[in-house]
């Protein structure tokens, strides 16, 4: 379980005895790391380790759908490295901010000069502020720019790319010789990278953060959902179990987030705090259902409340262990499975 700087940190069992409204803060603090997260991160790490040695300057595109995790993903990362004041000057190695919509050179130059701290962020002509950002960037010893918001490139007035600031991109990538790490929308963002044939050739194959499926076909797919939501329940700061891995729960908690991890989370944080409010010290249906109808907009996705009645469209069941452990199960699912899903 994750903590900010302004809480205490207090392990598990400690968070537990807590007061049920003191417990809030820390629903709201969980991240579950789970295979396809620590594998990007992994490679995000390796590009921003490659940037003082390598030739050219390490770049990867990440895509995803939204609600995918991919900006909660990027944020954990640039947070293990902070921006610093010391007695020699400002260090920044992450480099993190959104790109602006629709996208310009002059406001993507202002929104990196204002997160490097530049008073005059928004001043001087185009080239100006290129000049006085590339000068930044050597001077914060800025080794990693991640960009979010890439479709931002894309503009939907006139249905075309900027191409002129994805030529700014690619040059200041250069000029700087910084890692870059771009990140958007699936269907979208590789558009954008493929329309400059010279930003293409600093990026490989984009890696995708997937949400989760429910595959009756591939058992491994299932598994790997509840596996999920049973790591999850145990950083929750409840006494009693959930049963969220339950196979007919964790079929109503799929139909309720259709896979996608920010749905999740707010679902199970929701029904928690519900819990907690109500002296309750574990999550069943009828906190989930409340916590659908809540958060989940069932009505504008045309999704009935999937914790109340029967289950819905209730899949024919494999012959899987009702259990998530079994090492030998896991062999084999992975066997079936190349990729691991992603979310959060």
């Amino acid at each position: 379980m994750d903590t900010s700087n302004s809480s205490p940190y207090l392990s598990h069992a400690d968070i537990c005895k807590l007061p049920g409204p003191q417990r809030i803060v820390y629903v709201e603090q969980i991240r579950v790391i789970y295979p396809r997260w620590t594998e990007i991160m992994k490679k995000i790490r390796e590009s921003h380790e490659m940037q003082p040695i390598a030739a050219e300057p390490p770049c990867m595109l990440l895509i995803g759908q939204t609600g995918a995790g991919k900006t909660t993903l990027a944020n954990s990362y640039a947070q293990n490295y902070p921006m610093t004041i010391t007695e020699t000057g400002v260090h920044c190695p992450v480099l993190r901010t959104t790109i602006p919509s629709p996208a310009t050179i002059k406001n993507l130059a202002a929104a990196l000069l204002q997160t490097l701290g530049d008073p005059r962020a928004l001043s001087g002509t185009t080239g100006g502020m290129t000049a006085r950002l590339i000068s930044f960037i050597k001077e914060c010893d800025v080794q990693l720019v991640i960009l979010d918001e890439l479709q931002h490139f894309f503009n939907r007035d006139n249905h075309k790319i900027q191409e002129a600031v994805s030529d700014w991109l690619k040059n200041l990538i250069k000029d700087t010789h910084i890692s870059c790490i771009l990140i958007g929308l699936k269907g979208e963002a590789e558009k954008v990278v493929a329309a400059n044939p010279q930003l293409a050739r600093l990026f490989g194959d984009p890696e995708e953060l997937e949400s989760f499926t429910w595959d009756e076909a591939i058992p491994s797919t299932i598994i790997e959902f509840r596996t999920f939501l049973d790591q999850l329940e145990k950083l929750l700061p409840l006494n009693e179990p959930s049963m969220l891995a339950n196979r007919e729960r964790a079929w109503r908690c799929f139909v309720a987030s259709e896979g996608i991890i920010s749905y999740l989370i707010a679902l199970i944080r929701r029904a928690s705090y519900l819990a907690l409010t109500q002296g309750r010290e574990h999550l069943d249906d009828i906190l989930l259902a409340q916590a659908f109808a809540d958060r989940l907009a069932g009505k504008r996705r045309k999704i009935a409340n999937p914790f109340i009645g029967p289950p819905p469209m209730s899949p024919t069941k494999p012959n899987i262990p009702t259990s998530v452990g079994g090492t030998n199960q896991r062999s084999k699912a992975r066997e079936k499975r190349k990729t691991s899903q992603g979310i959060m």
